[in-house]
């Protein structure tokens, strides 16, 4: 079959008129008495195509070729129709009488209405429509004739639709498993501001809710933006966009357009190749009002997954309706962005009020639950938080997209229940199913330290950082800890410090290497980071808390409890003012301040009834002789707290070890501790509490084996405020071996650890006096030896 011929380039075909109609090709300007409307993409295309050849045929597959030339399109018929339909509409044609678009069936399309300045002379076009005259009767000739031209269509037709089937089915992908894209900023020419920055979050939604897709993070645009001395927060343009992913190494971007044309509304997403600018792949959807314009964008967003390369079965399991998975309600979808703007950049109090509003705009908007319970767990605010992931979690089955539906479930285990075995269920399926997810290798390494799956922990890490669209600070900084906590410093600082010329550093990498600073006696390093820190974050804060116990410095800590409690209940978080209250109370109870603890858990208790925040008081009061107290605590937290896997697994079975030693009950106390070997490398009270156990049953050597463990290990999360209490312990465990000289080194190195210690703390004097009657005891020993000599 003969194919027409190719059409001139857009800049040599003049203003063309037609029926009243007048189209400027090159601006897609559409004008009809004095009415001007916007052709764009497909309808512009395939108007231009039909003009070229005024007249003539245009089969459906130089429609194809001409709409999307690369042959990324898969279900073309269907397209084809579409784009014929659209065009159609906004010329007021109809396909049963058609004024400009006849059909020609099994064909294609024919333009019949008179053409000036056309490619064709308006003769051509009228010649070309004119009707035959047929005989009045058939003649066997006739018959014969129409024989052959009806096996040749027959023929025709087959071989057209054997190309379809084979273009349909074996159509490559726009994408491959390994491409990278970037989402434009939405282009809003409908002049309605509801539509700016509204429509890109919903847009971001549907396609990162594809397993196949791998979308470069809002964050790393803005940070590239930043390198090119862009404004970061300026829109992202088509020719912005195309020099972002040159820079980042990325296939293509998505430039999204919203266009009204009366009461309707055309949504227009297009994949533009970042390497040759062209058009990869490209969907209309038409919304009838406003409040269909997210449905309408969701429907073009699957289309658009489709013709990128994504599966058929793909779409068919992850494909939520965009205005459940999101909002219907464009004013909340924008309150929402902006919101999630705020967030992304740093600013989690700031966005919380924008939360909350797209929540009273709709209340059904479970994303805004979701990031609402996050903004309050980012700020501290940790009963808020719980409350809204679990609102979140309660409607997510309905009102999510797969991936959120992942996101959410594994924090409500995380925030809610503690059940760390089904959070980790949770993020294997989710790793599973979107293989490419850097979040959920993320969140899963995150589980698997808390269970002490150290190295595993690590591996999910770097996969996160190996494998994300862009690098992440958070990888970094996770990583980095777990290298620290394995006691690999030089790795970790490594990794801190080429993060360091990528971004500023976070909170929690500057805590990391203010750590390894200290188990490295780096004193200058600990000074710069203590002057370049803020005096008042809360984090900090409570870092320095903990330092000051490591010192002895306790007035300090004290004043440093005292402002943090402060802190939290102008807040008016009073879970937090518990829980701090009680980790001022563990920490006197240590120190042998057994007189506080009650005074201290009585406020703790006083602040919130929630015991999750009471634990620590429950082993304060065990080590301060409290062990009613301290058995009644623990049988709350395990009532209250059935599925919480740490304070099931450790915190309840080393609380019960605790209470049973100061009971005298030794040999149960050891039973107790026997099996939680696997999660000590994140719980550095177990081998401290076990090294007591053996002491009280008078197994030294093991006693001695335990604490050394401990403080070999110098990376061990919070390892620094056991050291002393080791220190101490172990130079008791010699002494009790009757090893007088390895007991004094160990007092020694106790004393100097503490040597800005107040002489007012009672383990320090008892440590004092202790070591007074072995250095006595030594003296008598070697003067007896002399006299013996």
């Amino acid at each position: 079959m003969a194919t027409s011929p190719e059409p001139a380039h857009t800049d040599q075909i003049p203003p063309t008129r037609f029926g009243g109609f007048e189209v400027d090709l090159q601006s897609g300007d559409l004008s009809k008495n004095g009415t001007k409307n916007r052709l764009q993409g497909q309808p512009l295309q395939l108007l231009e195509l039909l003009l070229q050849h005024p007249g003539q045929v245009v089969t459906r597959e130089h429609i194809q070729q001409r709409l999307w030339p690369d042959g990324t399109v898969v279900e073309f018929e269907h397209s084809v129709n579409a784009a014929v339909k659209r065009l159609r509409e906004a010329l007021g044609d109809g396909a049963d009488k058609p004024t400009f678009i006849e059909t020609i069936p099994r064909r294609g399309y024919r333009f019949i209405a008179h053409v000036e300045n056309g490619a064709l002379s308006p003769s051509v076009a009228a010649q070309a429509h004119a009707a035959p005259v047929l005989p009045s009767g058939p003649t066997v000739e006739l018959w014969n004739k129409r024989r052959v031209v009806v096996t040749a269509g027959v023929a025709a037709f087959l071989i057209v639709a054997a190309l379809a089937t084979w273009r349909v089915v074996f159509a490559r992908p726009a994408l491959t498993g390994t491409d990278v894209i970037l989402l434009a900023s939405f282009v809003n020419k409908t002049g309605d501001p509801i539509f700016d920055k509204s429509l890109d979050k919903a847009l971001e939604v549907k396609l990162t809710e594809s397993p196949f897709l791998s979308l470069l993070p809002e964050a790393d645009v803005r940070r590239t933006m930043g390198t090119m001395r862009h404004d970061p927060h300026e829109p992202v343009t088509q020719e912005l966009g195309i020099e972002i992913c040159k820079r980042d190494g990325l296939k293509a971007v998505v430039v999204p357009q919203i266009v009204a044309f009366g009461d309707k509304y055309l949504i227009t997403l297009e994949a533009i190749d970042a390497r040759n600018q062209k058009s990869i792949a490209l969907t209309e959807a038409e919304a009838e009002t406003k409040d269909k314009v997210i449905a309408a964008l969701g429907k073009a967003g699957s289309q658009l997954r489709r013709r990128l390369g994504e599966s058929l079965g793909s779409l068919e399991k992850y494909d939520a309706p965009l205005d459940l998975a999101t909002t219907s309600s464009l004013e909340a979808l924008q309150a929402y962005r902006t919101g999630q703007t705020l967030y992304r950049s740093g600013k989690r109090q700031e966005s919380i009020p924008f939360f909350e509003r797209a929540i009273e705009l709709d209340p059904q908007f479970c994303s805004a639950y979701s990031m609402l319970g996050s903004a309050y767990h980012s700020v501290g605010d940790d009963q808020a938080s719980r409350k809204n992931v679990a609102k979140a979690f309660e409607m997510k089955d309905r009102r999510l997209t797969q991936e959120e539906n992942f996101q959410t479930s594994a924090f409500y285990h995380s925030a809610i229940t503690r059940n760390l075995e089904k959070e980790t269920a949770v993020l294997v399926l989710y790793k599973q199913a979107y293989p490419r997810s850097a979040f959920a290798h993320n969140l899963l390494g995150i589980v698997y330290a808390q269970l002490g799956r150290i190295d595993e922990a690590l591996q999910e890490f770097y996969w996160a950082m190996d494998d994300s669209p862009a690098p992440s600070a958070q990888h970094y900084g996770n990583a980095s800890q777990t290298l620290m906590i394995l006691g690999r410093f030089e790795e970790a600082k490594k990794l801190l410090e080429q993060w360091r010329q990528k971004g500023s550093p976070t909170p929690l990498q500057i805590r990391v290497r203010y750590r390894i600073a200290f188990f490295e006696n780096d004193a200058a390093t600990m000074e710069r980071i203590t002057r370049e820190t803020p005096s008042n974050d809360t984090m900090w804060l409570d870092t320095q808390k903990q330092f000051a116990f490591a010192r002895g410095d306790f007035s300090k800590l004290r004043s440093l409890s005292e402002t943090l409690v402060k802190q939290q209940s102008e807040a008016k978080r009073m879970d937090n003012v518990a829980s701090e209250l009680a980790w001022h109370a563990w920490f006197e109870s240590y120190a042998g301040n057994s007189a506080l603890v009650p005074k201290l858990c009585r406020q703790a208790e006083e602040a919130s009834q929630d015991s999750a925040w009471l634990a620590p008081c429950a082993l304060a009061l065990a080590v301060a002789g409290d062990v009613t107290q301290a058995e009644a605590l623990a049988e709350r937290n395990e009532r209250l707290l059935p599925e919480d896997t740490l304070n099931q697994k450790t915190n309840l079975p080393l609380l019960r070890s605790v209470i049973e030693r100061t009971r005298g009950n030794r040999a149960k106390a050891v039973e107790l501790l026997a099996s939680l070997s696997e999660y000590e490398e994140n719980c550095w009270q177990i081998p401290y509490h076990r090294a007591k156990a053996y002491l009280a049953v008078g197994e030294n050597d093991k006693a001695a084996a335990e604490l050394e463990k401990l403080l070999s290990h110098r990376g061990w999360l919070n390892r620094e405020m056991f050291a002393p209490l080791a220190e101490l312990d172990l130079a008791r465990t010699y002494a009790a071996q009757g090893d007088r000289d390895e007991s004094r080194k160990a007092y020694d190195d106790f004393f100097t650890t503490w040597k800005d210690a107040g002489p007012d703390i009672p383990i320090l004097r008892q440590a004092k006096a202790e070591y007074k009657k072995l250095t006595a005891t030594a003296s008598v020993a070697a003067s007896a030896s002399g006299k013996k000599q």
